[in-house]
């Protein structure tokens, strides 16, 4: 006696039509999900000065230096990341801030530094050279 298997002559049958339920169902989960207007940027613009035509203020204006390492100085003393907008706030509150990278200062470590001004909310910060 020979038996025959159900499944031996029918082929599988994959639909098309779950797979392509799946993939829409993932579509709009992710676009749910997402969000693309929740980015934080940095916003900056460009203003040329003369140099003779800087004037003096009453403020002093805290210089903060980037050098080739990373290493970051508030005025000439060194000054970890982490409390850098605490020592502005508390010490230059108004100041405007200089950003000055060394030469061989990494730019990730320049964009670090106006990411944790800016989220701090240290709005008055400028870009300068040596």
């Amino acid at each position: 006696m020979q038996l025959r298997s159900r499944y031996r002559n029918s082929s599988p049958v994959i639909g098309l039509t779950p797979l392509i339920d799946v993939v829409f169902i993932l579509l709009v989960f992710f676009m749910l999900a997402s969000s693309f207007l929740d980015w934080r940027g940095y916003e900056m613009s460009v203003t040329v000065q003369d140099k003779s035509s800087v004037r003096a203020s009453d403020t002093r204006p805290a210089i903060v230096r980037i050098d080739g390492n990373g290493a970051i100085t508030l005025n000439g003393e060194g000054i970890s990341l982490d409390k850098l907008a605490a020592h502005i706030t508390r010490d230059h509150a108004g100041a405007p801030v200089h950003l000055q990278p060394v030469n061989g200062a990494k730019l990730q470590s320049l964009v670090h530094v106006m990411d944790v001004l800016g989220r701090d909310g240290i709005k008055n910060v400028d870009l300068i050279e040596e």
